[in-house]
């Protein structure tokens, strides 16, 4: 139970976010014996998806890392006669999240931050309604839903001409409408597929030369395939397979060739599964960029620059962004600005160190805002089966010595 509106209560770290990341860290904290509350509506960015969408990754790849046996998705999966594989549906994958949290965490407090602050040697948060919480530490666990990234040439267009890939659990508003989708990677290619089946019509806008789709590569290959391109988290790869089995690695790499690396490794494409709902039906331009957006009336003039050719203009009902996501600190509106600027920088995202501490001593982030500290790993759930364990290591090792 909270406290009354207005007073403070006291707790040794407050979690916020409760999607995968989140739930992880709240489970690892209790297997140690460590006191918390987690705030958040549990797995609210996965249960806004379009219910017919599917998860880019292995089931295996995708879990609620939890101490105890028997929780992983694909457990989840067989249990109740779903794909266990791929590709396995973003629903399934947030009612395996929900039941996670029901069963282990039922204590998430379905309640976002509205204010952190540093006070003294702890920090105190206001949640939505005023209640305020001290904790002695705090775990940043929000996920992507801060950091869509859209191009700067259609950013400032207001919100009915203009949205990011998303925001959208349903396309039925484009019906009839003429959309430009921006991108080259999953969402993108989805997006597109999902304004024609709902009606619409779709360009796709790639600014490089070619699309890409992964080919189906299932967990049966033969033993010599899985020998040159071992299976992992991020796919198959002897790079990939590096990167899950050494998570640290990157971490000790020089800042500028990290991110170079992190920025450029895995880049954009669609799911074998893809490929047959866009092929021959989604109008598609590459090496197209978007140099230019304009609003006329209810339309969006855009200025394309196309490779070998002068600009042109496109008019559009709708500009939608598939360009993914981009960590950085002052896009969390819950951070005080005192507190923001004691945060160290890797790019606009925290630097941060082994332990996922940043700057700020007790301020912890884990998820997609990880990844600059830590890799690509880290722009996956995959990666809190480490983040989660080392930072409830780190912060019951600092208990016992405060």
């Amino acid at each position: 139970m909270g406290s009354p509106m207005g007073m403070s209560t006291d707790v040794e770290v407050a979690i916020v976010g409760a999607g995968p990341y989140g739930l992880s860290v709240a489970a690892h904290l209790r297997a140690r014996g460590v006191g918390f509350r987690i705030f958040g509506r549990p797995m609210s960015f996965w249960l806004q998806m379009p219910e017919s969408i599917n998860l880019k990754s292995f089931a295996f790849a995708t879990n609620v890392y939890v101490p105890q046996r028997g929780f992983t998705f694909p457990e989840y999966c067989r249990a109740r006669g779903l794909e266990d594989e791929e590709p396995c549906s973003m629903a399934s994958f947030a009612e395996y999240g929900l039941w996670v949290q029901r069963t282990l965490v039922p204590e998430a407090e379905p309640v976002n931050v509205s204010a952190l602050e540093a006070l003294g040697n702890a920090f105190d948060l206001t949640l939505e309604g005023g209640e305020r919480v001290r904790a002695r530490r705090v775990v940043v666990a929000v996920g992507l839903g801060h950091f869509p990234y859209v191009p700067r040439a259609v950013a400032n267009l207001p919100p009915e001409l203009g949205s990011h890939s998303s925001e959208h659990s349903e396309f039925s508003r484009f019906a009839g409408k003429e959309v430009a989708v921006i991108g080259a990677g999953a969402s993108a290619v989805e997006a597109a597929s999902m304004v024609l089946e709902a009606g619409g019509k779709p360009l796709l806008l790639v600014r490089g030369g070619e699309l890409v789709f992964h080919t189906r590569m299932g967990l049966d290959r033969p033993l010599l395939e899985r020998l040159r391109n071992p299976n992992s988290v991020l796919g198959p790869g002897r790079k990939s397979w590096v990167l899950q089995n050494f998570p640290m690695l990157l971490h000790y790499v020089p800042e500028a060739r990290r991110v170079r690396f992190t920025r450029g490794y895995l880049g954009p494409a669609g799911p074998w599964w893809l490929r047959d709902r866009f092929y021959g039906k989604v109008t598609y331009r590459l090496n197209s960029e978007v140099t230019r957006a304009e609003v006329h009336g209810d339309k969006v003039s855009l200025t394309v620059r196309e490779l070998g050719e002068p600009e042109r203009s496109i008019q559009v009902d709708h500009v939608i962004s598939g360009t993914g996501f981009e960590p950085d600190v002052d896009r969390l509106p819950f951070v005080g600005p005192a507190l923001r600027a004691r945060i160290r920088r890797t790019e606009r995202a925290p630097a941060l160190s082994s332990a996922f501490e940043s700057s700020v001593d007790g301020l912890y982030f884990v998820g997609m805002v990880a990844c600059f500290s830590f890799g690509p790993l880290f722009r996956f759930v995959a990666g809190a089966r480490y983040a989660s364990p080392t930072v409830a290591r780190d912060i019951a090792r600092r208990r016992r010595f405060t």
